[in-house]
Protein backbone atom coordinates (compact mmCIF):
# COMPACT_ATOMS: atom_id res chain seq x y z
CA UNK A 1 0.00 0.00 0.00
CA UNK A 2 2.95 2.53 1.10
CA UNK A 3 4.62 2.08 -2.42
CA UNK A 4 1.09 2.37 -4.25
CA UNK A 5 0.73 5.76 -2.49
CA UNK A 6 4.26 6.49 -3.05
CA UNK A 7 3.63 5.98 -6.74
CA UNK A 8 1.17 8.17 -7.30
CA UNK A 9 2.73 10.67 -5.78
CA UNK A 10 5.37 10.33 -8.07
CA UNK A 11 3.12 10.13 -10.68
CA UNK A 12 0.94 13.54 -9.45
CA UNK A 13 5.14 15.23 -9.27
CA UNK A 14 5.98 14.14 -13.20
CA UNK A 15 2.12 15.41 -14.30
CA UNK A 16 2.32 18.42 -12.21
CA UNK A 17 6.03 19.43 -13.99
CA UNK A 18 4.90 18.64 -17.05
CA UNK A 19 1.69 20.98 -17.22
CA UNK A 20 3.92 23.79 -15.72
CA UNK A 21 6.48 23.17 -18.43
CA UNK A 22 4.03 23.46 -21.18
CA UNK A 23 2.21 26.29 -19.77
CA UNK A 24 5.44 28.26 -19.64
CA UNK A 25 6.38 27.37 -23.35
CA UNK A 26 2.26 28.24 -24.22
CA UNK A 27 3.36 31.81 -22.73
CA UNK A 28 6.75 32.56 -24.61
CA UNK A 29 4.81 31.39 -28.14
CA UNK A 30 1.63 34.21 -27.16
CA UNK A 31 4.43 36.67 -26.17
CA UNK A 32 6.22 35.96 -29.36
CA UNK A 33 3.47 35.58 -32.16
CA UNK A 34 -0.04 35.80 -32.19
CA UNK A 35 -1.21 33.35 -34.42
CA UNK A 36 -3.77 34.63 -36.61
CA UNK A 37 -5.97 31.59 -36.62
CA UNK A 38 -6.58 31.85 -32.94
CA UNK A 39 -7.22 35.71 -33.01
CA UNK A 40 -10.15 37.18 -31.46
CA UNK A 41 -12.48 38.50 -33.76
CA UNK A 42 -11.71 42.45 -33.65
CA UNK A 43 -14.22 44.67 -35.56
CA UNK A 44 -13.81 48.20 -36.76
CA UNK A 45 -16.09 51.06 -36.97
CA UNK A 46 -14.50 53.10 -39.96
CA UNK A 47 -15.82 56.98 -41.64
CA UNK A 48 -14.53 58.28 -44.89
CA UNK A 49 -15.72 61.71 -45.67
CA UNK A 50 -15.73 60.94 -49.49
CA UNK A 51 -17.77 59.32 -51.90
CA UNK A 52 -16.89 55.65 -52.31
CA UNK A 53 -16.48 56.48 -56.31
CA UNK A 54 -13.30 58.14 -55.15
CA UNK A 55 -10.06 56.66 -56.02
CA UNK A 56 -8.96 56.74 -52.58
CA UNK A 57 -11.89 54.21 -51.94
CA UNK A 58 -11.25 52.45 -55.31
CA UNK A 59 -7.90 52.28 -54.88
CA UNK A 60 -6.88 51.87 -51.42
CA UNK A 61 -9.41 51.74 -48.71
CA UNK A 62 -11.91 48.88 -50.45
CA UNK A 63 -8.40 46.47 -51.46
CA UNK A 64 -6.44 47.24 -47.78
CA UNK A 65 -10.26 46.28 -46.00
CA UNK A 66 -10.67 42.89 -48.55
CA UNK A 67 -7.47 41.74 -48.28
CA UNK A 68 -6.78 42.42 -44.49
CA UNK A 69 -10.17 40.04 -44.31
CA UNK A 70 -9.23 37.50 -46.21
CA UNK A 71 -5.17 37.41 -44.78
CA UNK A 72 -7.10 37.05 -41.12
CA UNK A 73 -9.61 34.72 -42.38
CA UNK A 74 -12.11 37.43 -40.67
CA UNK A 75 -10.14 38.11 -37.35
CA UNK A 76 -10.17 41.94 -38.71
CA UNK A 77 -13.27 43.37 -40.02
CA UNK A 78 -14.29 46.74 -40.69
CA UNK A 79 -18.05 48.44 -41.07
CA UNK A 80 -17.23 51.27 -43.72
CA UNK A 81 -19.53 54.62 -43.80
CA UNK A 82 -18.64 56.95 -46.59
CA UNK A 83 -19.66 60.26 -47.74
CA UNK A 84 -19.47 62.27 -44.33
CA UNK A 85 -22.77 59.42 -43.53
CA UNK A 86 -20.96 59.14 -40.02
CA UNK A 87 -18.51 61.53 -39.55
CA UNK A 88 -18.30 64.74 -41.91
CA UNK A 89 -14.71 65.38 -43.47
CA UNK A 90 -12.35 67.11 -41.30
CA UNK A 91 -14.02 65.62 -38.09
CA UNK A 92 -12.16 62.52 -37.95
CA UNK A 93 -9.00 63.83 -35.59
CA UNK A 94 -12.15 64.78 -32.74
CA UNK A 95 -14.15 61.51 -33.47
CA UNK A 96 -11.44 59.12 -33.06
CA UNK A 97 -10.54 60.74 -29.59
CA UNK A 98 -14.44 60.46 -28.33
CA UNK A 99 -14.47 56.88 -29.57
CA UNK A 100 -16.85 57.64 -32.18
CA UNK A 101 -15.10 55.79 -34.81
CA UNK A 102 -12.31 53.42 -34.52
CA UNK A 103 -10.61 54.41 -38.04
CA UNK A 104 -10.66 57.81 -39.84
CA UNK A 105 -10.30 57.11 -43.46
CA UNK A 106 -9.66 60.55 -44.36
CA UNK A 107 -8.15 62.28 -41.61
CA UNK A 108 -6.73 65.34 -43.95
CA UNK A 109 -3.86 66.47 -42.42
CA UNK A 110 -3.23 69.07 -45.09
CA UNK A 111 -6.93 70.68 -44.01
CA UNK A 112 -5.79 71.04 -40.36
CA UNK A 113 -2.51 73.27 -39.76
CA UNK A 114 -3.40 74.08 -36.65
CA UNK A 115 -3.30 70.79 -35.42
CA UNK A 116 -0.56 69.17 -38.32
CA UNK A 117 1.65 72.58 -39.17
CA UNK A 118 3.77 70.31 -40.96
CA UNK A 119 1.80 67.83 -43.23
CA UNK A 120 0.52 70.59 -45.36
CA UNK A 121 4.35 70.34 -46.81
CA UNK A 122 3.53 68.30 -49.48
CA UNK A 123 1.58 71.01 -51.40
CA UNK A 124 4.48 73.07 -52.24
CA UNK A 125 4.88 73.39 -55.91
CA UNK A 126 7.32 71.22 -57.58
CA UNK A 127 8.68 71.47 -61.47
CA UNK A 128 7.91 67.46 -62.48
CA UNK A 129 6.61 64.48 -59.71
CA UNK A 130 3.30 62.24 -60.22
CA UNK A 131 1.76 60.10 -57.88
CA UNK A 132 3.96 57.38 -57.40
CA UNK A 133 7.09 59.43 -56.82
CA UNK A 134 4.69 61.44 -54.44
CA UNK A 135 3.66 58.13 -52.69
CA UNK A 136 7.46 56.91 -52.78
CA UNK A 137 8.55 60.15 -50.77
CA UNK A 138 5.45 60.25 -48.81
CA UNK A 139 6.90 56.99 -47.12
CA UNK A 140 10.33 57.94 -47.17
CA UNK A 141 9.63 60.87 -44.99
CA UNK A 142 6.97 59.07 -42.82
CA UNK A 143 9.98 56.34 -41.53
CA UNK A 144 12.73 59.14 -41.78
CA UNK A 145 14.65 59.23 -38.42
CA UNK A 146 15.71 63.21 -39.31
CA UNK A 147 14.96 65.31 -35.76
CA UNK A 148 12.58 67.70 -37.39
CA UNK A 149 12.65 69.68 -33.88
CA UNK A 150 12.52 68.97 -29.96
CA UNK A 151 14.86 66.06 -30.86
CA UNK A 152 11.49 64.27 -32.89
CA UNK A 153 10.90 63.31 -36.17
CA UNK A 154 8.10 64.59 -38.66
CA UNK A 155 6.00 61.34 -38.15
CA UNK A 156 6.41 62.02 -34.20
CA UNK A 157 5.94 65.44 -34.38
CA UNK A 158 3.01 65.91 -36.51
CA UNK A 159 1.25 61.90 -35.26
CA UNK A 160 2.80 59.81 -32.66
CA UNK A 161 2.72 63.04 -30.00
CA UNK A 162 -0.92 62.47 -30.43
CA UNK A 163 -1.27 58.85 -30.01
CA UNK A 164 -2.25 58.61 -33.30
CA UNK A 165 -0.94 55.85 -35.69
CA UNK A 166 -1.31 56.40 -39.75
CA UNK A 167 -1.32 55.19 -43.01
CA UNK A 168 -0.46 57.16 -45.94
CA UNK A 169 -3.59 57.18 -48.99
CA UNK A 170 -2.17 57.49 -52.74
CA UNK A 171 -1.60 60.82 -53.31
CA UNK A 172 -3.45 62.84 -56.08
CA UNK A 173 -1.94 63.56 -59.04
CA UNK A 174 -0.07 67.26 -59.65
CA UNK A 175 -2.77 70.25 -59.31
CA UNK A 176 -2.38 72.46 -61.93
CA UNK A 177 -3.79 75.97 -62.67
CA UNK A 178 -7.66 75.54 -64.30
CA UNK A 179 -9.78 78.47 -65.46
CA UNK A 180 -13.23 78.44 -67.23
CA UNK A 181 -12.24 81.12 -69.72
CA UNK A 182 -9.31 82.80 -69.08
CA UNK A 183 -5.77 82.73 -70.04
CA UNK A 184 -2.59 83.82 -69.04
CA UNK A 185 -0.74 84.42 -71.88
CA UNK A 186 0.86 87.99 -70.75
CA UNK A 187 1.83 89.92 -67.37
CA UNK A 188 -1.65 91.57 -67.47
CA UNK A 189 -3.71 88.50 -66.91
CA UNK A 190 -1.87 87.73 -63.78
CA UNK A 191 -4.32 90.00 -61.76
CA UNK A 192 -6.76 90.41 -58.72
CA UNK A 193 -9.78 89.96 -60.59
CA UNK A 194 -8.74 86.42 -61.34
CA UNK A 195 -10.52 84.36 -58.65
CA UNK A 196 -9.08 81.43 -57.90
CA UNK A 197 -10.43 78.43 -55.26
CA UNK A 198 -7.60 77.52 -53.40
CA UNK A 199 -7.44 74.00 -51.43
CA UNK A 200 -4.89 74.80 -48.82
CA UNK A 201 -2.55 77.87 -47.36
CA UNK A 202 -0.27 76.79 -49.61
CA UNK A 203 -2.28 77.57 -52.47
CA UNK A 204 -3.45 81.07 -50.91
CA UNK A 205 0.10 81.78 -51.00
CA UNK A 206 0.59 80.50 -54.34
CA UNK A 207 -1.83 82.70 -55.58
CA UNK A 208 -0.88 85.38 -54.27
CA UNK A 209 2.67 85.40 -55.32
CA UNK A 210 0.58 84.95 -59.15
CA UNK A 211 -1.05 88.11 -58.39
CA UNK A 212 -4.60 86.53 -58.21
CA UNK A 213 -7.38 86.23 -55.78
CA UNK A 214 -7.80 83.30 -53.67
CA UNK A 215 -11.22 82.16 -52.45
CA UNK A 216 -11.51 79.24 -50.18
CA UNK A 217 -14.38 76.72 -50.56
CA UNK A 218 -15.23 73.06 -50.63
CA UNK A 219 -14.22 71.44 -53.81
CA UNK A 220 -18.19 70.43 -53.60
CA UNK A 221 -18.93 74.23 -54.27
CA UNK A 222 -17.11 74.60 -56.71
CA UNK A 223 -18.85 73.44 -60.12
CA UNK A 224 -21.83 75.76 -59.00
CA UNK A 225 -19.32 78.54 -58.19
CA UNK A 226 -17.79 78.31 -61.99
CA UNK A 227 -21.39 77.73 -63.47
CA UNK A 228 -22.73 81.18 -61.90
CA UNK A 229 -19.65 82.87 -62.99
CA UNK A 230 -18.31 83.57 -59.00
CA UNK A 231 -15.32 81.75 -59.75
CA UNK A 232 -12.87 82.08 -62.72
CA UNK A 233 -10.87 79.13 -61.56
CA UNK A 234 -9.40 76.85 -59.34
CA UNK A 235 -6.21 74.57 -58.49
CA UNK A 236 -7.06 70.93 -58.54
CA UNK A 237 -6.08 67.46 -60.04
CA UNK A 238 -7.41 66.41 -62.95
CA UNK A 239 -8.49 62.88 -62.62
CA UNK A 240 -11.08 64.03 -60.28
CA UNK A 241 -12.40 66.59 -62.60
CA UNK A 242 -15.35 64.03 -63.44
CA UNK A 243 -16.66 62.93 -60.77
CA UNK A 244 -17.69 66.57 -59.94
CA UNK A 245 -18.31 67.21 -63.29
CA UNK A 246 -15.48 70.33 -63.71
CA UNK A 247 -14.49 68.23 -66.53
CA UNK A 248 -17.66 70.47 -68.41
CA UNK A 249 -16.24 73.80 -67.50
CA UNK A 250 -12.95 73.96 -67.42
CA UNK A 251 -11.80 75.09 -70.61
CA UNK A 252 -8.02 76.21 -70.17
CA UNK A 253 -5.24 74.68 -68.09
CA UNK A 254 -1.50 74.78 -67.68
CA UNK A 255 0.63 71.86 -67.41
CA UNK A 256 3.86 71.04 -67.03
CA UNK A 257 4.46 72.49 -63.66
CA UNK A 258 2.98 70.21 -60.78
CA UNK A 259 1.54 73.05 -58.08
CA UNK A 260 1.24 70.26 -55.32
CA UNK A 261 0.24 66.94 -54.51
CA UNK A 262 -3.13 66.55 -52.05
CA UNK A 263 -2.00 63.32 -49.48
CA UNK A 264 -4.08 62.21 -46.84
CA UNK A 265 -3.94 59.58 -44.09
CA UNK A 266 -6.31 56.51 -42.70
CA UNK A 267 -5.77 56.80 -38.58
CA UNK A 268 -6.40 55.28 -35.40
CA UNK A 269 -5.20 55.57 -31.80
CA UNK A 270 -2.38 54.27 -31.04
CA UNK A 271 -4.80 52.49 -27.98
CA UNK A 272 -6.79 50.91 -30.92
CA UNK A 273 -3.86 49.90 -32.88
CA UNK A 274 -2.41 47.85 -30.15
CA UNK A 275 -6.04 45.98 -29.58
CA UNK A 276 -4.42 44.08 -33.11
CA UNK A 277 -2.20 41.52 -32.70
CA UNK A 278 1.53 41.94 -33.59
CA UNK A 279 0.50 39.50 -36.70
CA UNK A 280 -2.05 40.97 -37.79
CA UNK A 281 -0.39 44.41 -37.26
CA UNK A 282 2.07 43.06 -39.12
CA UNK A 283 -0.15 42.24 -42.25
CA UNK A 284 -1.59 45.19 -41.87
CA UNK A 285 1.32 47.23 -42.46
CA UNK A 286 2.93 45.42 -45.26
CA UNK A 287 -0.51 45.49 -47.19
CA UNK A 288 -0.90 49.49 -46.78
CA UNK A 289 2.76 49.73 -47.71
CA UNK A 290 2.12 48.04 -50.97
CA UNK A 291 -1.39 48.83 -52.33
CA UNK A 292 -0.69 52.39 -51.80
CA UNK A 293 1.03 51.95 -55.58
CA UNK A 294 -1.64 50.17 -57.19
CA UNK A 295 -3.95 53.49 -56.13
CA UNK A 296 -0.95 55.42 -57.33
CA UNK A 297 -1.08 53.72 -60.71
CA UNK A 298 -5.02 54.14 -60.64
CA UNK A 299 -5.09 57.82 -60.55
CA UNK A 300 -2.07 58.32 -63.15
CA UNK A 301 -3.88 56.13 -65.36
CA UNK A 302 -7.49 58.05 -65.29
CA UNK A 303 -5.25 61.57 -65.17
CA UNK A 304 -4.89 60.50 -68.93
CA UNK A 305 -8.27 59.59 -69.02
CA UNK A 306 -9.78 62.60 -67.94
CA UNK A 307 -7.78 64.92 -69.51
CA UNK A 308 -8.14 62.91 -72.95
CA UNK A 309 -12.51 63.55 -71.87
CA UNK A 310 -11.85 67.61 -71.01
CA UNK A 311 -10.17 67.67 -74.61
CA UNK A 312 -13.40 66.21 -75.98
CA UNK A 313 -15.62 68.57 -74.14
CA UNK A 314 -13.85 71.85 -75.58
CA UNK A 315 -10.78 71.94 -72.98
CA UNK A 316 -7.40 73.21 -74.03
CA UNK A 317 -4.32 72.08 -71.91
CA UNK A 318 -1.29 74.47 -72.35
CA UNK A 319 2.66 73.45 -71.22
CA UNK A 320 4.00 75.85 -69.74
CA UNK A 321 7.20 75.91 -72.22
CA UNK A 322 4.36 77.23 -74.40
CA UNK A 323 3.63 80.63 -72.90
CA UNK A 324 5.61 83.41 -73.40
CA UNK A 325 8.72 84.35 -71.04
CA UNK A 326 7.35 86.96 -68.84
CA UNK A 327 4.33 85.19 -68.15
CA UNK A 328 6.70 81.94 -67.68
CA UNK A 329 8.82 83.62 -65.17
CA UNK A 330 6.00 84.50 -63.38
CA UNK A 331 4.97 80.89 -62.33
CA UNK A 332 8.38 80.20 -61.86
CA UNK A 333 8.95 82.80 -59.48
CA UNK A 334 5.63 82.38 -57.63
CA UNK A 335 6.47 78.64 -56.92
CA UNK A 336 9.96 79.53 -55.52
CA UNK A 337 8.60 81.95 -53.63
CA UNK A 338 6.22 79.70 -52.24
CA UNK A 339 8.71 77.75 -51.14
CA UNK A 340 10.53 80.11 -48.80
CA UNK A 341 7.07 81.68 -48.16
CA UNK A 342 5.70 78.98 -46.41
CA UNK A 343 9.18 78.64 -44.66
CA UNK A 344 9.12 81.84 -43.13
CA UNK A 345 5.61 81.71 -42.33
CA UNK A 346 6.02 78.30 -40.03
CA UNK A 347 8.92 79.91 -38.34
CA UNK A 348 6.93 83.16 -37.28
CA UNK A 349 5.14 80.59 -35.48
CA UNK A 350 8.18 78.97 -33.79
CA UNK A 351 8.06 75.93 -36.25
CA UNK A 352 10.79 74.26 -37.88
CA UNK A 353 9.54 75.31 -41.32
CA UNK A 354 13.02 75.09 -42.96
CA UNK A 355 13.86 71.70 -41.53
CA UNK A 356 10.79 70.46 -42.33
CA UNK A 357 11.06 71.77 -46.01
CA UNK A 358 14.34 70.42 -46.72
CA UNK A 359 13.69 66.62 -45.58
CA UNK A 360 10.38 66.90 -47.94
CA UNK A 361 12.70 68.40 -50.85
CA UNK A 362 15.41 65.47 -50.04
CA UNK A 363 12.59 63.10 -49.95
CA UNK A 364 11.09 64.05 -53.09
CA UNK A 365 14.76 64.03 -54.93
CA UNK A 366 15.31 60.55 -53.89
CA UNK A 367 12.14 59.39 -55.15
CA UNK A 368 12.93 61.17 -58.79
CA UNK A 369 10.45 64.50 -58.41
CA UNK A 370 12.26 67.09 -59.86
CA UNK A 371 12.33 70.76 -57.91
CA UNK A 372 13.77 74.77 -58.91
CA UNK A 373 17.31 75.47 -58.48
CA UNK A 374 16.96 77.38 -55.77
CA UNK A 375 14.82 75.41 -53.65
CA UNK A 376 18.17 72.25 -54.46
CA UNK A 377 20.30 74.97 -52.96
CA UNK A 378 17.99 75.45 -49.68
CA UNK A 379 20.40 74.59 -46.56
Amino acid sequence: MKIYIKGLLYLSILISIFIITACGNDQTVSENKVNVEEAEPIHFRASSGISEQHFFHRGFITPLFERLENETDGALSFEVFSAGELVPLGSEYDALRQGTIDIGLTLSAVYDPQRFPYSEVVMLPLLESNSNIIANAVQKMAESDREISDGKTYYELEFGDKDLVVFFLPPTEPYVISTTKHKFDTVEDFNASIRMRTPSRVHEILASNLGLTSLSMPITDAYDALSRNALDGLFYNVPDWKAIGLDELIKYTIEGVNLGHFVNQIAMTQETWDKIPKDIQEKFRNAANEIIYDGAQLTMNEMVENKENNIEKGGEFIHINELNSEARDIINSAVVDTWHDWIENLESENLAGKEMAILWRDMLVEAGATLPDEIMELK
